[in-house]
């Protein structure tokens, strides 16, 4: 809608006028919208997030990165190295300032067109018509654009508190996978060693007549299988180093360092009743569906409140005539709906709603089933780990223990007893391997209920986490 006015003073002109520039006021304002951001997710990540804008303070920024690579890697400093120096992550946070200034152009009017006709006369003099043109129902509508563009702006910062939710978690768990590799790699060099040594051992009694030819290939076999496991060893322990330097957004060339100790168990408990409600409640992803469905409902209320009248102009026209008199008249205008009554609009507005609650009850089955997921992963590798640590691996010692003893008195084979150091250095691996899928599992569901710390009670039992 839109009225044409004379210049001469007239208070409807006057107040569109004062409308106009106090909607031009207002001005896009990205540190505000990354406060927010840091605000939203106050809690639910181990650190502050920092966008690298190019200025003097990213020194300062790349100091600390330095500092914290000076030192092994611990998952925290992990996650604070990616929050700092990740460009993948800076680069997303440019969407929530286009999301932001979208919020304060839904708030900024049109321009007003000025416009002015002169057309001669017959008689003596001109005729004169002068306007100033500005869609009315653009007025109506801002309240509603505004709404929906504030709708559109949660969906992205929440979209963007989920990703960096899910990333921590992707960084915790790429760290432990690394570290659990380093560790592995630990016991296939010692599993190659011993192997070794048996095959040397083997060369020397096969010279000596004492071992057939088919033992002496079954050792020298067997410590090729080991090489070939620590050559696979090595090739994880490269491929987790890569997987956790582009997470952390530095080279893998770089001088850092992660222990190559898996970390032991916790004296803790997960407490694992209520995840799930925790999870629908906590999600910021869900929080973004719900906020989709919010923008849905907010278009699809414009769009049936303005279908018939969103091109309809009204105001007032003044024309000079050559005598001097001005003629000032309303004008009215409004397109008959005959063909076009805005149907397809509310019909494509209702299909967007129906969509956005579907695709909120679908994600809200998944993000139970993840919850699930990750919580089974972890009680089943902390109740491994606690059966190797407490039963398999002292026995297993035990064996290597006594297998010595009666080596020492020539009643035990040398290959006997490497081969019981082999099963002992076995299940050494086995528990490293526990005690990865623990901490990897953690960090999943961690994630998975949106972040923030695990509630945790005192170990009551080795049968694994609290239920």
């Amino acid at each position: 809608m839109s009225f044409d006015t004379s210049t001469g003073g007239n208070p409807l002109l006057s107040a569109l006028i004062a409308s106009v520039l106090l909607a031009a006021c207002a001005s896009p304002n990205p540190d505000a919208a990354f406060a927010d951001l840091n605000k939203t997710v106050a809690g639910r990540i181990p650190d502050a997030v920092v966008w690298r804008t190019g200025g003097p303070e990213d020194a300062a920024v790349d100091a600390r990165v330095d500092a914290l690579m000076a030192e092994p890697l611990t998952a925290q400093s992990a996650v604070q190295v990616t929050l700092l120096s990740n460009r993948g992550l800076q680069a997303r946070y440019a969407s929530l300032g286009i999301a932001q200034a979208d919020v304060v152009q839904a708030g900024l009017l049109e321009n007003p067109v000025f416009e002015i006709m002169v057309r001669p006369s017959t008689e003596e003099g001109t005729n004169i018509e002068l306007g100033l043109m500005q869609n009315f129902v653009d007025l109506l509508m801002r309240p509603a654009r505004i709404k929906l563009a504030e709708a559109e702006y949660d969906v992205t910062k929440l979209d963007l508190a989920a990703h960096l939710v899910a990333f921590v978690g992707d960084v915790q768990n790429a760290y432990y996978a690394h570290r659990g590799a380093l560790g592995t790699l630990g016991v296939a060099k010692e599993v190659a060693g011993t192997a070794r040594n048996g095959a040397n051992l083997a060369r020397a009694f096969h010279t000596a007549g004492n071992i057939s030819d088919l033992d002496l290939a079954t050792h020298q076999a067997d410590a090729g299988d080991a090489h070939v496991k620590l050559l696979e060893s090595e090739e994880e322990v490269g491929d987790s180093r890569i997987e956790l330097a582009e997470l952390l957004g530095v080279s893998h060339n770089a001088k850092w360092t992660v222990s190559s100790r898996p970390p032991s168990l916790p004296d803790t408990q997960v407490k694992l009743t209520g995840l799930e409600q925790q999870a629908l409640k906590n999600r910021f992803d869900l929080t973004a569906h719900r906020a989709e469905v919010r923008a849905a409902l907010a278009e699809l209320g414009m769009e049936e409140d303005f279908r018939l009248v969103e091109d309809a102009d009204l105001g007032v026209s003044a024309e000079k005539e050559p005598d001097g008199a001005w003629l000032i008249g309303p004008v009215f205008e409004i397109p008959l709906p005959l063909f076009d009554q805005g149907q397809t609009r509310v019909a494509s507005a209702t299909m967007t709603l129906r969509r956005a609650q579907d695709e909120l009850a679908a994600e809200e089955s998944h993000v139970r089933l993840q919850v699930k997921r990750a919580a089974d992963s972890m009680v089943l590798a902390r109740q491994r780990a606690v059966h190797l640590l407490g039963t398999v691996l002292p026995l297993k010692e035990r064996i290597v223990r006594l297998t010595l003893a009666e080596y020492n008195y020539m009643l035990e084979s040398p290959f006997h007893l490497l081969e019981t150091q082999q099963e002992q250095n076995e299940s050494y691996r086995m528990y490293v391997e526990a005690l990865t899928d623990y901490w990897m599992a953690r960090a999943d569901l961690q994630a998975a209920i949106g972040g923030g710390p695990l509630k945790t009670q005192p170990a009551a039992s080795s049968q694994g986490d609290a239920s």
